[in-house]
């Protein structure tokens, strides 16, 4: 006799269970270098120089937008007796990296047949935008000892040209031959520590790698000045310039 055994049916396997991935490790905080900051004033004693003021009568287009006297800008000197339109900047010392690179452009401009600002300065690679406010055509010509000198006529109105500068130069003159009058400076820097004295005659440098530096500190007509400073890890230094007429 054969019994017959009924066949059970096998168990339903169990539902895979979802693995969790595990979070993502924190991501370690930038590290900050160590740095400090450079500050300082240019002042100006003695005897502001008698400046001729500026004429246009030779270009009757550019003199009857001035019903005034044109004072020059070449010496401004502010009420607080600092000086206006000196460059300054950190001339030996710096270390050589890629420093970040600022987006804006740097913008000369051309109105009332006058540069503006009559000093400016911007890093090596950067772009100087110039424009031409005026209703009458200038040319643009930079005497440059080490970039690419070029002169290029610029349209009333027109476009706003667009020029960049491969190697450091300080004090770059940009004149207009078409208006001879016409004058500013440019400075082309490799790292960012520099500025133009403005309205208060100050000018700051933070982020500045610990170490010792050569600063200098150079006006069109006076020249340039140097003085040595370092500066530690969180520390804040603050360098005074003076000149005096020459």
């Amino acid at each position: 006799m054969f019994w017959l055994t009924g066949c059970s049916s096998a168990p339903a396997p169990e539902p895979a269970k979802a693995v969790t991935a595990p979070a993502p490790a924190p991501k370690p905080a930038p590290a900050v270098l160590p740095a400090g900051t450079i500050s300082g004033q240019v002042t100006f004693s003695g005897e502001k120089p008698v400046l001729k003021p500026i004429s246009m009568d030779a270009v009757p287009a550019c003199a009857k937008q001035h019903p005034m006297v044109i004072e020059s800008d070449e010496v401004v000197i502010n009420s607080n007796g600092t000086l206006r339109n000196v460059f300054v900047h950190l001339k030996t010392g710096v270390p050589v990296k890629d420093w970040p690179m600022p987006a804006a452009s740097v913008v000369l401009d051309q109105k009332g047949c006058l540069f503006s600002p009559r000093v400016v300065a911007l890093r090596a690679g950067q772009t100087l935008e110039i424009g031409n406010a005026d209703t009458m055509m200038h040319n643009v010509h930079p005497l440059t000892r080490r970039n690419e000198e070029w002169n290029v006529a610029q349209p009333p109105q027109g476009d706003r040209m667009r020029k960049q500068f491969a190697q450091p130069e300080v004090m770059i003159p940009f004149v207009c031959n078409m208006h001879p009058w016409m004058k500013a400076f440019v400075s082309v820097v490799e790292h960012p520590f520099f500025a133009v004295t403005g309205p208060d005659g100050s000018f700051t440098f933070p982020g500045v790698p610990p170490g010792e530096y050569e600063i200098e500190a150079v006006h069109e007509r006076f020249g340039a000045k140097t003085l040595t400073v370092s500066v530690g890890d969180r520390e804040q230094r603050s360098v005074q310039f003076s000149f005096r007429p020459n």
